[in-house]
C-alpha cells in the first residue's frame, strides 16, 4: 500500500515546483520529500502523466502568484483525482505557523513570500533571518527573533533586469555573457552589472537591518539563487526551495488545526 503524503505546489511567475511528501511528520521538507519536480507554467497540464501514477495525496497545499488563468489550470490537473481533497490555497493571516504577518493589509503579501517566512521560521525558530528568494522578482525580507515579519523589499530578479536591458534599448544584446570583476565586452558588462545588482542590494539592506538585529541571518532560496550567491559578501545560508518548506509547515499547522479545532493563531 502507498505511503499517505501531502501534495505541495508553489506555482510563481515563470516556473511551478511541485513535491510530494510524507503525512504526519514533524520533519523538516528536505528529510520527508519522496518525489520533486519543475515546469514552465505552460507546461503545467503535463504534469498530470506524472501525477496520477500516485493514489489521491492526504493534503493539497499550493501558492499560487501567477493568476487566476493559471490556478484554473492546476484545479483541472487535480480533477485527476476524484477522492482528492479540497486544495489549501495560501491567502496570507494576519498571524499563521508562529509567523506573524507586518502587512498593512496582510492578504496582499505574496503567498510565495508568506510561505517562506513560515519555512524560515521553522528551520531557524527565534533568530532574526533576512529571507532573500530569486526568481522572477527578488524579495528581500526581515523576519525577527519573535516572529515577526517586520517589511521587506521586491526588485526584479537578474532575468528581468536581463530582459529589460536587451528590450528597453536599442543597442544592447540578448547574448549570453557572464559574470567576470572587469567586463570588456558588451554582454559580460551586462550580466556583470546585473549581478553587482542583485548582490548590492542584499549586502545594503543585510547591513541596514543588522543595526537592530546583530544576530541576523541572511537566507538565500528561489531558483536564481545560485547565480547569486557566489558573489554576496556577506555569510549566508542556501536553501533550495523554501517556498516549499514553508508549505511543509503549513501542512502540519493545518492538520493539527483539524485534530484539535482550533487555529493556528489559537495554539501560538
Amino acid at each position: 500500500m502507498s505511503e499517505p503524503y501531502n501534495l505541495l505546489v508553489d506555482i510563481g511567475n515563470t516556473f511551478v515546483k511541485w513535491g510530494r511528501y510524507k503525512a504526519n511528520s514533524s520533519a523538516s521538507a528536505h528529510e520527508c520529500c519522496l518525489e520533486s519536480g519543475h515546469a514552465l507554467l505552460e507546461e503545467i497540464t503535463a504534469l498530470a502523466l506524472q501525477l496520477r501514477k500516485h493514489p489521491a495525496p492526504a493534503q493539497i497545499v499550493i501558492s499560487n502568484v501567477a493568476g487566476t488563468r493559471v490556478r484554473a489550470t492546476m484545479l483541472r490537473l487535480l480533477e485527476i483525482w476524484p477522492d482528492a481533497p479540497a486544495a489549501y490555497w495560501v491567502i496570507p493571516q494576519e498571524e499563521q505557523c508562529g509567523v506573524k504577518n507586518g502587512y498593512r493589509n496582510p492578504a496582499q503579501l505574496g503567498s510565495d513570500r508568506w510561505a517562506a517566512l513560515i519555512g524560515a521560521r521553522a528551520l531557524h525558530g527565534p533568530r532574526p533571518v533576512l529571507v532573500v528568494c530569486c526568481g522572477t522578482a527578488t524579495t528581500i525580507d526581515l523576519l525577527t527573533a519573535q516572529g515577526k515579519f517586520a517589511g521587506g523589499c521586491i526588485m526584479p530578479g537578474v532575468g528581468t533586469m536581463l530582459r529589460s536591458l536587451h528590450e528597453k534599448t536599442a543597442a544592447l544584446p540578448d547574448a549570453d555573457g557572464v559574470y567576470t570583476e572587469y567586463p570588456v565586452q558588451t554582454v559580460d558588462a551586462i550580466v556583470s552589472g546585473c549581478q553587482h545588482a542583485q548582490a548590492g542590494a542584499v549586502e545594503r539592506i543585510y547591513d541596514l537591518y543588522r543595526r537592530d538585529h546583530p544576530d541576523l541571518l541572511c537566507l538565500v532560496s528561489g531558483g536564481a539563487a545560485k547565480a547569486l550567491t557566489p558573489h554576496l559578501a556577506i555569510v549566508f545560508r542556501y536553501h533550495d526551495n523554501l517556498v516549499l518548506e514553508g508549505l511543509h509547515c503549513l501542512s502540519r499547522c493545518l492538520l493539527r488545526e483539524a485534530v484539535t479545532g482550533r487555529s493556528d493563531a489559537q495554539q501560538a
